[in-house]
C-alpha cells in the first residue's frame, strides 16, 4: 500500500473514531438524564404527589389525577412503591422499567413490573402516558379494581357435630335518624314486639360515625317474625328494612346467647374487626358468633382485575386465596338445650338455666330476657342455701353424719349477728338429714361453727370455687374469700356474705355430687380454656350427699322438682341480697338425675322451693 493510500485510510479511522466517540459520549448524558426524571417520576408516583405526577407527562389526560387517585381507592391501596428497574435510550425517546409493589388494605401485596415510555421535548425528558403505564394489562376505557368472594360460613356444631344454627331469610330491622319523629313510641314498640332494650337503641343512634340519613342497624328477625309485628313497626316513622340472611336455631330462643346474634356489620364491630370488612357485611355480632367470627367466617378470596368502565371484568391478573373456615364445635346437646328453651319460654322474668353432665360438658344454656346479658355464664350471685352442698361435704368430713342431731331454732346468733331461717321457721332438734332436706340455715351455722376456717376453704375448692376459668365466652367462676371472724363464716356456711357464683359454676357443684369429681366447665371441647385441673371428693362424701338431695325432692323443700318415673335429687337455695327490710331474694335450685345437672337461677324470686324447682321438674320431664 502506498504512503497515500496509507494516510488516507489513517485519516477516515481517526474520523469514525471521532464520531463513535461522539456518539457514546452523548449516549452516557442523555442516559442519566432520563434516568432522573424516571426516578422522579416513580418517586411522585410513590408518594401519592398525582399533581405533581401529572407535570412529568405529555399532554396528560383530563381525567389524569383522578384516574390515579381511583386506583388507590378502587384497589384499597394503603402503601405504594414504585423502583426503578433500568432505563434505555434511543435518540429522543425512551423506556423505564419499574417493579410495583402495592400494599392493598386487607388483602396482601400485590407486585408486578411495568414500563414508563420517555420522550425527549425542547431538551426535557418526561414520560408519554397512557392506560398501560398504570399498568401494562390497562387499555383504553379500562380500569383496576377487586372483587371479592366470601366463603360459606362454618357452622356451629353440637355435640354430634350437627349444626346447632342454619341460615334463614330474615327481615334487618334498622333506623333512620332523621326520619323518626316519636322515638318514645319507637322505643316502646321494638322493646314490646322485638325484645330489643331501649337502651341498646340509644347506643346505636349514638354511635360514632352515624349520620341523620344512615341506617342504623337495631335488630335481625327471621321472616316469620316479621310477618307478626310488622303491621306495628313497619309504620312506626324512621323505621327502615332490609332482606338478609341469618342464622339460628330452630326457634329464636334456641341457645341465643351462646349461639350469639348474626347479622349485618354495625359501626363499631367494623371499627373492632377492620380489613378485609365492609359497611354491609354480614357478621358474628354476639356470643359465639361474635367471639369466633373470623374462625367461622375465614377470610375472603381477592382477584384484582381488568374492567371495562361498565365493570365487566376482562382480565385477572392477580389472586389472593383467602383462608377457609372453620367450623366451631361445643359440646351443646341440641335435645337437652331444646328442652330448656322450652321449658323457659319466653317469659321476660330474670333467670337462667345451664345443663351439664358429671364432667362439666355444658350441655345447655339459657338465658331471659333475651336482649339482655347472659346471667347464666357471666352472672355473679350469692348462691344461698345450694352452698349448703358444699357445706355439708365439709361437715361430713368433720365427722357430722345424716343422723347426727342438730338444733333448727328460728333465729341464732353468730359473732354478734342474728341470722334466721326462711320465713323464720323452726324444725327444733332434728338430724342432720332432716335439717338439709328443709334447708334449715340455723342448723348449718350453729353445726359449721366448729369447722376450722382452712378446712371450710379447702371444701369449696374441692367444688372449684376460687378457679379461674372460661368457656370461651364471658365467665364468672365462684369465689369463696376465706372467713375472717364467726360472722362470716356463718354467713358462708348459708351462701351469703361474700360466697358468689355463677349459675354456670352451680351446674358443675352439682355435677361433682354425680361422680365425686369436680371439673371446670367444658363448652368448647378444641379449645383449652381452663388452667385447672379437676379436683375429687371422697367416695363416700359424694354419695351421702347424693342420698341427702334425693330427700330434698322426695320429702323436703324441692319437692315441685318430682317427675314421676324419674330419680331427682336436689336442693334448694333463696339468697338475700341488698339492704331491704327483709331483704329482697333470688331463687336457686341445683337439680340432679342420670349424669346430668341443672342449675336454676329466677331473679327476684320468693324461693328456691317455689319458682325455681318447678323450672328444672319441667325441663326433666321433657327429657326423660
Amino acid at each position: 500500500m502506498s504512503s497515500r493510500s496509507r494516510l488516507v485510510l489513517l485519516t477516515g479511522l481517526v474520523a469514525l473514531g471521532a464520531a463513535v466517540y461522539a456518539v457514546v459520549a452523548l449516549v452516557r448524558e442523555d442516559v442519566p438524564a432520563a434516568e432522573a426524571a424516571a426516578a422522579a417520576y416513580l418517586a411522585d408516583w410513590s408518594a401519592g404527589d398525582f399533581t405533581a405526577l401529572e407535570d412529568r407527562v405529555v399532554d396528560p389526560p383530563r381525567t389524569f389525577v383522578t384516574d390515579h387517585r381511583a386506583v388507590v381507592d378502587d384497589l384499597g391501596v394503603t402503601e405504594a412503591t414504585y423502583d426503578l428497574t433500568s432505563v434505555d435510550v434511543d435518540g429522543d425517546v425512551g423506556v423505564a422499567r419499574y417493579t410495583a409493589r402495592l400494599r392493598l388494605d386487607g388483602i396482601g401485596t400485590w407486585r408486578w413490573d411495568g414500563a414508563l415510555r420517555l420522550s425527549r421535548q425542547r431538551g426535557t425528558w418526561r414520560t408519554s402516558w397512557s392506560p398501560s403505564t398504570i399498568h401494562p394489562a390497562l387499555g383504553q376505557g379500562q380500569h383496576l379494581a377487586v372483587s371479592r368472594d366470601a366463603p360459606e360460613r362454618a357452622p356451629i356444631l353440637d355435640r354430634a357435630g350437627e349444626p346447632l344454627s342454619t341460615s334463614r331469610p330474615a327481615r334487618l330491622i334498622g333506623l333512620e335518624p332523621r326520619a323518626i319523629t316519636d322515638l318514645d313510641a319507637v322505643k316502646a314498640a321494638f322493646r314490646d314486639l322485638l325484645g330489643v332494650d331501649p337502651v341498646r337503641i340509644d347506643e346505636a343512634l349514638g354511635a360514632p360515625g352515624v349520620e341523620p340519613d344512615h341506617f342504623v342497624p337495631v335488630t335481625t328477625v327471621d321472616r316469620a317474625r316479621y310477618d307478626r309485628v310488622a303491621p306495628v313497626i313497619h309504620p312506626l316513622p324512621g323505621t327502615r328494612f332490609r332482606d338478609v340472611v341469618t342464622r339460628g336455631g330452630p326457634t329464636p330462643d334456641f341457645a341465643a346467647h351462646v349461639i350469639g346474634r348474626y347479622g349485618e356489620i354495625t359501626a363499631e364491630r367494623l371499627e373492632e374487626l377492620g380489613s378485609p370488612y365492609r359497611t354491609g357485611d354480614l357478621v358474628g355480632l354476639t356470643g359465639l358468633e361474635g367471639r369466633y367470627e373470623e374462625q367461622l367466617a375465614g377470610t375472603p378470596s381477592f382477584v384484582v382485575q381488568v374492567v371495562d368502565d361498565d365493570g365487566t371484568p376482562v382480565r385477572d391478573l392477580e389472586r389472593f386465596r383467602g383462608r377457609a373456615p372453620r367450623p366451631l364445635r361445643t359440646t351443646l346437646d341440641a335435645r337437652v338445650q331444646s328442652a330448656v328453651d322450652a321449658a323457659l319460654g319466653t317469659t321476660a322474668r330474670a333467670m337462667a338455666v345451664v345443663v351439664v353432665d358429671s364432667r362439666s360438658n355444658v350441655r345447655a344454656v339459657a338465658s331471659r330476657p333475651l336482649d339482655q346479658y347472659d346471667r347464666a355464664l357471666s352472672g355473679r350471685y350469692p348462691p344461698g342455701s345450694t352452698f349448703k352442698i358444699v357445706t355439708t361435704a365439709a361437715l361430713l368430713a368433720h365427722g357430722v353424719r345424716p343422723d347426727t342431731p342438730v338444733a333448727c331454732p328460728p333465729t341464732v346468733d353468730a359473732g354478734g349477728r342474728r341470722f334466721r331461717n326462711f320465713e323464720r321457721s323452726s324444725l327444733g332438734t332434728v338430724p342432720f338429714g332432716r335439717a338439709f332436706a328443709e334447708s334449715c340455715n340455723t342448723a348449718f351455722i350453729t353445726a359449721t361453727a366448729a369447722v376450722p376456717g382452712e378446712q371450710f376453704v379447702a371444701t369449696a375448692e374441692r367444688f372449684g370455687f376460687n378457679a379461674r376459668y372460661t368457656v370461651g365466652l364471658d365467665t364468672a367462676g365462684a369465689s369463696f374469700p376465706a372467713p375472717a371472724d364467726a360472722t362470716e363464716q356463718a354467713a358462708a356456711a348459708i351462701g351469703q356474705g361474700r360466697v358468689v357464683a355463677s349459675p354456670l359454676h352451680m351446674a358443675t357443684v352439682g355435677g361433682t355430687v354425680i361422680d365425686g369429681t369436680w371439673d371446670p366447665p367444658v363448652l368448647l371441647p378444641d379449645t383449652s380454656p381452663a388452667d385447672v385441673g379437676t379436683t375429687a371428693l371422697p367416695a363416700r362424701t359424694a354419695e351421702a350427699i347424693r342420698t341427702l338431695m334425693r330427700r330434698v325432692v322426695t320429702e323436703g323443700s324441692g319437692t315441685r322438682a318430682t317427675v314421676p318415673g324419674v330419680d331427682v335429687a336436689g336442693k334448694t337455695g333463696t339468697a338475700e341480697y341488698g339492704s331491704g327490710d327483709p331483704p329482697a331474694t333470688h331463687a336457686w335450685f341445683v337439680g340432679l338425675w342420670g349424669d346430668l345437672s341443672v342449675a336454676v337461677l329466677v331473679e327476684d324470686g320468693t324461693s328456691g322451693g317455689e319458682v325455681a324447682a318447678p323450672v328444672a321438674g319441667r325441663i326433666i320431664s321433657l327429657l326423660r
